[in-house]
Order: C-alpha cells, then structure tokens, then sequence
C-alpha cells in the first residue's frame, strides 16, 4: 500500500492544479482572518468574541471552502488514470482498480490531513492575536469534527470521481456544496444536511445558533455516527463495484 501512495505522488507532484488548492486554501484562511477581525473591530457586537464564536466561525468558513477544494482534489487525482487510459496504467503498475481506489483514497487523506493542519495552526495563531482561550474540550471535539467532515467528504467525492467517469460531475457537485453552505451559512436543517455529503463539514460543527446565542449542538455525537456510517457505506459499495465491473 505504501509503495501505491508512492506511486499517487509520483503522478500528481507536478500538476498544476495544486496551485488552485493552494489559492482555495490562501483565500479560506484570509476569510476566516478577516472576518474575525471584523467582528473585533464593531463597536456594538451581537457576539461574545470568545473561543464558541472562533470555532463556530471556523467550522462556518470550511464549510463554504471545503467542498470545492475537496472536490478538485479528488476528480483531479482520478482523472489522471481516466485521462491516460485506466487499464494499461494499472497493468503497468501492478495494481488492481480496488488497489488503485484505496491508493487514491489514502493519498487523498494525507493532503486532507495537510489541509486539517493548517486549520489548526490558524486558529491557534487567531485565538493568540485576539487574546482568546480555549477552555475545556471544546477546542479538540471541533478539531476531530472538522477532520471527521474533511474525511468524509472527500471518501464521497473520491467514490463519486472514481465510479462516474466525467470528472466535472464531481467538481459540480462540490462546487454546489460551497454555494449551498455559503447562501445559507452552513445552517440548514441537519435532517436535510445529513442528505448531502458535500456539506458534511457544515454538518459536523459541534457548535450551532438559538435565538442569536452559541450553543452545543445538541446532535453531534448522531451527526458523527452518521458520517461515519455513510462514509464506511460509500468505501464499501466504491470496492465492490471497482472489484466487479472495473476489473482489468
């Protein structure tokens, strides 16, 4: 398995649409940034600028990002073998499609996992420069939420880029996935939210609004074990169709 994420990086290290991840990812953390210190700055604030409202900001804005930075990820890594003829790329490398859906996968959640660091270290660096603290367990259950939305967000998108063989099917959908958190705030109703993958980082937040105070959301242990439960699903149903009728 690791010599297959090997071979992944191999493919991908020098495709430019890593400079798109990059711009998603610069223009999340400046909107995150940006829109703390806008509240700091408000003379009259609806919010208590504490550690709730810095994480609920947190979870908001990936919500709006990470589906699109997810989805480019994942149809651009599965497109290379689409684009360069699938079957004689894994006779070449000795790989099987399930071999090639986990390899994927794998590789995928590293750059997730880059992704998931890097909002850690921002909120950090925010709660330093604006003085807040973080107090309890709150700050480590919103940190596992956003990995856990990150993981299985991109575990749909990845089966998505891998089963449909138009690419721009699973960018779309990502892409409907951002413009969907950002009109509503990542605020729809969790019954319907637990419908759409895409807005599984949105789903996640540990943190939700009532009567304009920030409150624990009451159902994210259920959201969790949904996410999870999905996710396994998606994995499963991935290698048993790439197993039966993607077979080289």
């Amino acid at each position: 398995m690791i010599r297959n994420i090997f071979i992944e990086v191999t493919k991908n290290r020098r495709r430019p649409f890593w400079l798109g991840l990059i711009l998603i990812m610069i223009v999340e953390v400046f909107w995150f940034y940006v829109s703390m210190i806008r509240t700091q700055s408000l003379p009259h604030k609806t919010f208590i600028l504490d550690q709730n409202y810095l994480l609920l900001m947190l979870m908001t804005v990936n919500g709006f990002f990470a589906p699109l930075f997810i989805s480019i990820l994942a149809s651009r890594v599965v497109a290379i073998d689409f684009d360069n003829d699938m079957p004689s790329v894994l006779r070449v490398n000795n790989q099987n499609h399930r071999q090639l859906y986990t390899a994927k996968l794998c590789f995928g959640s590293l750059i997730v996992l880059m992704y998931w660091l890097i909002q850690v270290m921002t909120v950090k660096y925010v709660s330093q420069n604006m003085h807040i603290v973080f107090t309890g367990h709150l700050f480590i259950i919103t940190m596992v939420c956003l990995l856990t939305g990150l993981v299985g967000t991109l575990v749909f998108q990845m089966s998505v880029s891998f089963v449909v063989e138009r690419q721009v099917v699973g960018i779309l959908l990502g892409l409907a996935g951002s413009f969907i958190a950002m009109m509503t705030s990542g605020m729809l109703p969790q019954t319907m939210m637990r419908f759409i993958p895409m807005l599984y980082v949105s789903l996640l937040n540990p943190l939700t609004l009532q009567a304009k105070t920030i409150v624990v959301n009451p159902s994210i242990l259920i959201n969790l074990f949904i996410v999870f439960f999905v996710g396994l699903v998606v994995v499963l149903f991935t290698e048993w169709y790439t197993n039966k009728t993607l077979e080289v």
